[in-house]
């Protein structure tokens, strides 16, 4: 079954090792005036969920971001 829409929501939880995402999206204006999106849910190794996520970096054109802590000078001046 194929299916496409706008994506308008996302979420995920983990149960150690897995991680469940569910993504949201709208099939037809119709669906979005009934506030009715239809839901998939995917689940994903922890390896294939950094996988997806780079790959989505990467065709965004945007950098990952740097996870590691700013220095207070940074915290007050940005």
């Amino acid at each position: 079954m194929e299916s496409h829409g706008a994506l308008v929501g996302w979420g995920h939880h983990s149960d150690g090792e897995r991680l469940m995402l569910r993504v949201e999206s709208m099939p037809s204006r119709e669906a979005m005036e009934q506030r009715n999106p239809d839901v998939f849910r995917v689940r994903l190794s922890k390896q294939q969920a950094f996988l997806l996520g780079n790959y989505l970096i990467e065709q965004s054109g945007q950098t990952a971001v740097d996870k590691k802590e700013r220095s207070w000078f940074r915290r007050l001046f940005g």
